[in-house]
């Protein structure tokens, strides 16, 4: 991918395979010429552990470092093992870093489920948003989210998982909608799937533009978001269920 150099696996003498010097986890054995490929084996209790250290090695050098900087090398010198392990367990960099943006938004999504679930108005569910940037800021998984965003323009790879990672957080908004829009009038006028994107689009556009100017945040933004929420939400309760507003 153009914004991502990828480091290659280095390579290795016949006979022998890449080890991890901190874990027993290893790459699958290389076959020679005429073998049979070899069986694959049952991963290991150890595998899943060995993954997660690898995703988290990558969220931390895309904090520190930034697409640019991201590279199996790089990624592998942050967690202190072989970088060969990423192209075991993952088949690439860019299919790292998805790994990384699903598991992030897995991980939001379960965090923050109860808050939705509680939202009774638009005014509440831009407040859920401003804990969650504040939360999220604070922890660096911001910056992680706009480092993958750019890198996303130069590999459709990384574009298309991103945009698959994000539909579990994406669904709740859109349950959230539904529930709050259900008893008004503008229930089957508003295009919910719209709607969804709308939102999910402001809270990226706000992550992007806080992550050049924090101020932002600190500032008066989602204070005036949450007055415009408190007024669309006096717009959406005026008029009787089958009726519109004028």
């Amino acid at each position: 991918m153009p914004t991502t150099p990828v480091t290659a696996t280095p390579a290795t003498t016949a006979g022998t395979v890449p080890t991890d010097a901190a874990t027993t986890e290893v790459a699958p054995p290389v076959g020679t010429t005429g073998d049979a490929p070899p069986a694959r084996r049952r991963p290991r209790a150890g595998a899943e552990q060995t993954r997660t250290r690898i995703v988290e090695a990558a969220l931390q050098a895309l904090r520190d470092e930034g697409i640019a900087g991201i590279s199996a090398r790089s990624i592998a010198r942050h967690g202190g093992f072989n970088q060969a392990l990423i192209f075991y367990h993952f088949g690439s960099v860019e299919g790292l870093l998805v790994a990384v943006a699903r598991r992030e938004s897995e991980r939001r999504s379960a965090l923050y489920a109860p808050a939705l679930a509680a939202v009774t108005s638009l005014s509440e569910l831009v407040a859920v948003a401003r804990r969650l940037h504040d939360e999220e800021f604070q922890a660096g998984t911001v910056a992680a989210l706009t480092q993958m965003l750019a890198g996303a323009v130069g590999s459709e790879e990384l574009a298309r998982g991103i945009a698959d990672s994000l539909r579990p957080w994406t669904a709740l908004v859109g349950e959230t909608i539904d529930r709050l829009v259900a008893d008004t009038p503008f229930r089957d006028v508003l295009p919910r799937d719209d709607l969804t994107s709308g939102v999910a689009a402001l809270f990226l556009g706000i992550e992007l533009l806080t992550s050049l100017d924090p101020d932002l945040a600190e500032g008066s933004l989602f204070t005036t978001m949450e007055s415009v929420a408190r007024l669309i939400d006096g717009l959406l309760h005026a008029a009787g269920p089958g009726q519109t507003s004028t």
